[in-house]
């Protein structure tokens, strides 16, 4: 079966994940991604790499393959916007997307990531809405790699084999519209 096959891959980059090694990790799912293009999934492909993107923001290679697939995959243009941003080699300090946390305080809520700080600030305008900024250092941050970060910080664990998943809408930059599903997908509102 095709899909065993990319669950494989995924499997082992799992695997090296909790194991602590993050660039065999990464490796994996760009080689689940890889995969599943060769049998058409698409969609599959799409979220192998996105996981890859997840384990490194800044490293090119699964970011160059969401580019060459999104149309096929059905996503936006989203992820041309973060390779122009990658390829004008930003200073922004690197973000562990995985040990990012939403805190709330008193003065509102920011997503952090160690030794880093404050990322994006977050205002919940409504129920479901989220409102987000990049930080001032962070001021140029394409929305896939805001999305990508937001996911993480709102569900640090999200149940991956479910079919239903929670979402929320997000305002980024007062200009991008999107609902953000706990599994990583978004669509454009």
């Amino acid at each position: 079966m095709r899909n065993s096959d990319v669950q494989l891959h995924v499997s082992d980059a799992e695997r090296a994940r909790r194991a602590g090694d993050p660039r065999a990790a990464y490796d994996g799912f760009v080689e689940a991604g890889q995969c599943a293009e060769q049998y058409g999934l698409w969609k599959t492909a799409l979220r192998c790499y996105r996981n890859a993107v997840e384990l490194d923001l800044f490293a090119p290679t699964a970011v160059e393959h969401l580019v060459r697939i999104s149309a096929r995959a059905g996503a936006g243009s989203e992820w041309v916007e973060y390779a122009t941003a990658l390829a004008t080699s930003p200073t922004w300090p690197h973000v562990a997307c995985r040990q990012v946390q939403l805190l709330i305080g008193s003065a509102g809520a920011v997503v952090g990531a160690a030794r880093v700080g404050t990322v994006l600030e977050v205002v919940m305008a409504e129920d479901d809405l989220l409102v987000v900024q990049p930080e001032a250092r962070f001021a140029e941050m394409p929305v896939a790699m805001a999305l990508i970060i937001l996911r993480r910080a709102m569900w640090p664990a999200p149940r991956e084999t479910t079919e239903a998943s929670y979402d929320i809408r997000v305002t980024y930059r007062g200009r991008y519209r999107y609902r953000l599903t706990e599994h990583g997908d978004w669509t454009r509102l």
